[in-house]
């Protein structure tokens, strides 16, 4: 699904010679043609196929209740059957490259690097970046909705703008390269100046320059997937605690007046949106970590806390001045002559600096 150039297509049929699932299913005896009786029987047992099968009297390969250690990835006995498999019936792909489902690709691929430990998901999350800033963003910085054989086209619409920040966000988050958070101010602030209905609050799915049509709708119901005004409430709560600026802050709370007063009679149908007001409402920390690069004891503490309350910021001295550029109060905190100086808040109230991670009061996971 990932084209050469980085991005993801849409998707691919499910049928190949009529059959739903066919290209992926296996049966026991197919197994042990390809690797063999000894190595099929083991494949079969630790990967789950069985003559019962679990989808069309056939078995999807999977690792669900297993307790023994799979092989490991690039076994040539996976190549084996991987060649085995590309044999039959190639299924259709749908290889439009959307913005903002590449958005939420790059959001799922990005947690995945960090949480796993996995360079691959990482890479791809980054490629992926990339590839929309270089192929589908034009000469005025403006985002396109999608790409297909080397040409983009339409103009992005809300989800567009609203989940490509919310994944320069989730890259920040854990990388902790500035840029990625300059961007996503970037992104936010297209999404308010194109977007907003500044009358009547949220933001509608068309920009203002956009072709008129009879009716410029507005939706904040959570579908399969959230919608954009529910995912704005979050990139701006976000993009507020992170710059500590008063613009940003007064933009996420003319947002979540909006959402809170459309959601209320039916919360369950709204629940990204619920995300968003949650931010708002429970505590929350913001932790500026100074020094020369991110310390592990950081990065590590972060990978297990995916969801915690807190903001980070980490300021050197190769992005201090883009720092102060998208987040002027980190001017309030100098980078220390040597190693590191972490700088903790709480609900408007900071502790002392202190050198050492171990001394800041993050909770059981932090170790």
């Amino acid at each position: 699904m990932t084209d050469p150039e980085g991005g993801f297509y849409c998707g691919q049929d499910a049928d190949s010679d009529g059959e739903e699932g066919k290209y992926y299913t296996f049966a026991p005896n197919e197994i042990e043609s390809v690797l063999g009786q000894e190595k099929g029987a083991e494949f079969c047992r630790l990967y789950g196929i069985t003559d019962r099968g679990n989808f069309e009297e056939k078995s999807i390969p999977n690792r669900i209740g297993q307790k023994a250690e799979g092989w490991r990835m690039g076994a040539p006995e996976f190549e084996m059957l991987y060649e085995y498999r590309k044999q039959r019936v190639a299924l259709h792909k749908d290889d439009k490259i959307l913005l903002s489902w590449n958005a939420w690709t790059i959001i799922a691929l990005a947690r995945a690097g960090s949480i796993l430990h996995d360079d691959r998901y990482s890479s791809a999350a980054s490629a992926a970046q990339r590839f929309i800033e270089e192929s589908m963003t034009d000469e005025h910085s403006r985002l396109f909705h999608r790409f297909r054989d080397g040409e983009a086209a339409h103009a992005g619409q809300l989800d567009d703008y609203a989940v490509y920040g919310l994944a320069l966000l989730e890259l920040y988050r854990t990388t902790l390269d500035a840029n990625y958070l300059k961007q996503a101010i970037l992104r936010a602030g297209q999404m308010t100046d194109l977007f907003e209905d500044e009358a009547n609050g949220g933001y509608f799915l068309g920009a203002r320059d956009a072709e008129r049509l009879i009716a410029r709708p507005k939706e904040l119901y959570d579908g399969a997937i959230p919608s954009g005004n529910s995912v704005a409430a979050v990139v701006l709560g976000r993009i507020a605690s992170l710059t500590g600026d008063v613009l940003w802050q007064e933009r996420s709370d003319r947002q979540l007046r909006f959402i809170s007063g459309q959601i209320r009679d039916y919360p369950a149908g709204y629940s990204f949106s619920m995300l968003a007001v949650a931010d708002s409402l429970y505590p929350h920390r913001e932790l500026v970590c100074a020094g020369e690069k991110p310390p592990e004891e950081l990065t590590e503490y972060l990978r297990k806390n995916p969801a915690d309350d807190i903001s980070v910021i980490f300021k050197s001295e190769e992005n201090e001045s883009l720092l102060a550029e998208i987040a002027p109060f980190t001017l309030n905190y100098p980078l220390p002559a040597q190693a590191v100086l972490y700088y903790l808040c709480e609900n408007g109230t900071c502790r002392a600096p202190v050198d050492d991670f171990e001394k800041l009061p993050l909770g059981v996971n932090a170790n």
